[in-house]
This record gives C-alpha cells, structure tokens and sequence, in this order.
C-alpha cells in the first residue's frame, strides 16, 4: 500500500504583501520563455524564479537556493506549525462547462516502481531529470507537486473533507483563467479515511515522472551519505496531489504528432503505410478548421485519427481497417493497445518507415491550431489528430506494467507551483 501522511507544508505567509495570484505560476516544462520573462516581471517572489531559474551552469541552481533561503528568512515563505493535508480545488472551464477539479495534498513515501506501489506510465528522458535532480540537491525541497491518480470508490476521503464544514479557504489565487482554492485539514479529520482508501490502492502517475524519479534518486544518494536513515527521514517522501479516478473535474485531452523533415521518398512511404492500416475519407469541414476535425475525430467510433497532409491536403477521418486490427495483436503490447490511435499510430505507421515509433522527426502537440498552422506554412508535413486516452485503458494498461506511447496524455489544467513547498531536510 502506498504510505500517504500529512506534512508541514511551507507557503506564502499572508504577510508577504501580495496576491496568491502574482506568486503562483505553471510547472517549469510547459513555461515558455515569454511567459517566463512575464511571470518574472509580475512580483520578484513569483515561484517562477525558483522553478525555473536564470544563470548557467552551477550558478543557476544556487541562484534559485539563495532566492529560496532568502524567503524563509525573511518570513516571506513560513512553515505550518503541524502536519495537515491540504485539500484544492481548481475550477476552470473547458469546452464551454465549469468543471471543478479536487486534490489531496500530501507527502507519499517513495517506492521503486518494481514494488508496484506507484505506477509509470511514460519513459523519462536524463536531461530533464539532470536539470530537476540539480535544483532539487541545491534547494533540498519540492517546489511541484506531482499529480497521482487513485480509486475512491466509496468517496472516503471527499465525505471526510466535507465532514468540515468547508469553511473558507486558506488560500485563492486566479491562475491562467482558473479559480485555485486551498484548505489544511488537520490529519485527524483525513487520516481515517486515507489509509482506508490507500490501503489496496496503487498511486498511477498522471503529470510528473521526471520529477518522481528525480526524488528517488535523490532519496538514495541522500540516503547513502546519511549511512543509518530514520525511516521518517523528509527525504524518504515526495510531494504528491492525489486525484480521484473519478472526480467529474479529471480531463485528459489528446497530445496530436506531426512529421517533420522527411524527405520526399518517406512521406509517400508514410502515406502507402497509413492507406494500408487506415480507410481514408476525405471530409468537408465547414468551417475548415483544427477544432472541428478534432470534433470529428472524437465523434467517430472505434479507432480513429484525423489527417492533414502536405501543403494542406484533406482533411481526412482515418479509421483502423479491421484486417490491420487483427494483425495489430502480434506487436508488442498489441494485445492492450490496439484501441490506442497513439500505440497503432506509432507502431504500425512510423516504425515501419522511420525506423522507430519515437523518431527525433515526430512533434508533439496539444493545441490542434498550433500544428495545423505549421503544416500550412510548410514548416511540417503531416499532422494526425488522435482522440484523448480512455482513463479505463489507462488504467488497465498501467496496472499490467505496461507503458503507453510517447505524449498518451496530456492532463488539463497542470497543476501550479507555489500553493505549497515540501522541505527535504530532517524528519517528517
């Protein structure tokens, strides 16, 4: 069972003189430089200077350290006097509905993956992790939770939050057209109801693989120094927000590939793969946008993927041919995954003609505008548009050990830094 305990959690003192709102920003892998520079000229103690820091080399992560103890010293940041459970909402909407997102704040005790305990699902990349690993070793802290995902089928621990009273919250902030709201709950109202739910429960990470296995890593190295290690070493646990599996405000979207850099003779290839595995049909979108292939998409049945080609050529619903279907078992995790657009797409069309499902040439993206523009303006070739990840196949596929195709899922909105610190030094 995952061991899940409140902790002291570090925040913003009320004192500091500023909004929530000015101090809070988004995880460091989704800030891009523009909004970086923002986020820096809104107040210099925004989170952001600490998540993700300015400098070069060594001193980039000892700026963040300095910046960090400064805070606490001067009371900008102060320390809960008793371990608490912090419980947030995140309301937001999307697709014209107010959805409103829960999250349990807590400290989990660090488990290697092969204890089954915390579940992956993404492979992790050494840079990223190298870059996490070094800011956390200078800062010795949690600055991002990571977002976990969990089954409450008798709403334990949500009852027990309400049981309070819902009086009014700690903390408010506005973030990116979202409402963030924050209570501590004292661990002898939630503890009851936590390790009843935790007890036969797997923690599936959703957002937050290169930070997890950057704590453990850091755990070990720690440990190792440390020679004999109290069990309730800080250290030995990473900051967590646990999500309920079936919280109405859990939205996964798509992540859609594009293919870029291909030469002439490889996009026919690509094209002659993806006739074979897919029956095309042209579609007439009107209006004649990313939104409403990416609708027409989700609205088809089955296994199915939108197309743009070359200098704008279809759009096109491409839907698994039943032969290929059948012939999709005898691939790696076909077995699992062959309802998965990601999985077939990756398998059964790029590796063939790339040599690899996970080719330096394949792009990434989330907001469908963005990679219809560049196949428009010829910065890349072809862009598919797959359906968002099914929780119940994440979850099947997670629990038998498996790991999804690159970029699976995207989990909106991310979760801030800066509602709450975890420290690393000493015990819990």
């Amino acid at each position: 069972m995952a061991e899940v305990r409140p902790f002291r959690g570090l925040r913003y003192a009320a004192r500091a003189g500023a909004s929530l709102t000015d101090l809070i920003c988004p995880p460091y892998d989704v800030i891009a430089p523009a909004q970086q520079q923002a986020l820096e000229s809104l107040h210099p103690h925004n989170a952001v200077h600490i998540e993700l820091p300015r400098g070069e080399g060594d001193a980039q992560y000892q700026n963040a350290a300095s910046l960090f103890s400064r805070w606490q010293e001067e009371g900008i940041l102060v320390r809960d006097n008793i371990p608490s459970y912090y419980f947030m909402r995140h309301t937001f909407v999307h697709n014209s509905k107010t959805l409103a997102r829960w999250g349990l704040m807590a400290a989990v005790r660090l488990e290697d993956y092969d204890r089954r305990v915390v579940l992956p699902h993404e492979e992790t990349r050494p840079q990223a992790k190298e870059d996490r690993y070094r800011l956390m070793t200078a800062c010795r802290a949690n600055f991002s939770p990571i977002m976990c995902l969990y089954r409450d089928p008798k709403h334990r621990i949500r009852q027990a939050v309400e049981s309070t009273g819902w009086k009014t919250p700690m903390a408010r902030a506005s973030y990116n057209d979202e409402e963030l709201s924050l209570w501590a709950v004292p661990s002898s109202v939630l503890d009851e109801a936590v390790q009843a739910t935790m007890k036969d429960a797997p923690l599936f990470i959703a957002d937050g693989h290169h930070r997890y296995e950057t704590a453990l890593r850091y755990r070990n190295e720690a440990g190792a120094k440390a020679g004999y290690v109290p069990q309730n070493a800080a250290f030995n646990y990473v900051m967590m927000t646990l999500i309920d599996f079936q919280d109405p405000g859990l939205v996964v979207m798509p992540y859609h590939r594009a293919i870029g850099g291909v030469n002439a003779q490889g996009v026919t290839a690509l094209r002659n793969k993806l006739m074979e595995v897919f029956q095309l049909e042209a579609i007439p979108s009107h209006p004649r946008t990313p939104q409403a292939l990416e609708e027409a998409v989700r609205q088809r049945p089955g296994v199915c993927l939108g197309l743009l080609g070359p200098d704008g050529e279809g759009p096109y619903l491409c839907t698994l041919r039943l032969e290929a279907r059948e012939g999709l078992r005898t691939l790696p995790g076909g077995m699992a995954l062959r309802d998965s657009e990601g999985w077939v797409l990756h398998q059964a069309v790029f590796a063939p003609v790339l040599g690899t499902g996970d080719s330096p040439l394949i792009t990434y993206f989330h907001d469908p505008q963005e990679g219809w523009d560049k196949v428009l303006e010829g910065e890349l070739q072809m862009a598919f548009f797959l359906k968002p990840f099914p929780l119940d196949l994440f979850q099947g596929v997670v629990s038998a050990g498996q790991k999804l195709p690159p970029k699976s899922t995207y989990f909106h909105p991310k979760l801030p830094t800066g509602l709450v610190f975890n420290l690393l030094e000493g015990e819990m």
